[in-house]
């Protein structure tokens, strides 16, 4: 059904088009879809949970810690990515 050929080519101009564009912007864009998950995920949870002062001061808490997550998860697919070539 899928030509294993066609889709390896994509992969690679996919992933040769990543590293062209550069580290800086990868873990930039990474890092804002880590945002947007954790923004709307502690949102949710205020608003389900309760809205209480505590649970959002948990929410502002625990928020930096989504934000090095992305950081760190953006660093290791970097990694991945260049290693791949």
């Amino acid at each position: 059904m899928f030509n294993r050929h066609k889709i390896e080519q994509l992969e690679k101009s996919h992933r040769d088009q990543i590293i062209a564009d550069g580290k800086a912007k990868f873990v930039r864009r990474e890092i804002g879809f880590s945002v947007l998950f954790f923004a709307m995920l502690m949102t949710v949870l205020y608003f389900v949970n309760g809205r209480t002062s505590s649970a959002l001061l948990a929410s502002i808490v625990v928020f930096p810690i989504g934000i090095l997550g992305g950081y760190l998860h953006a660093i290791w697919k970097w990694q991945d990515i260049t290693r791949s070539r």
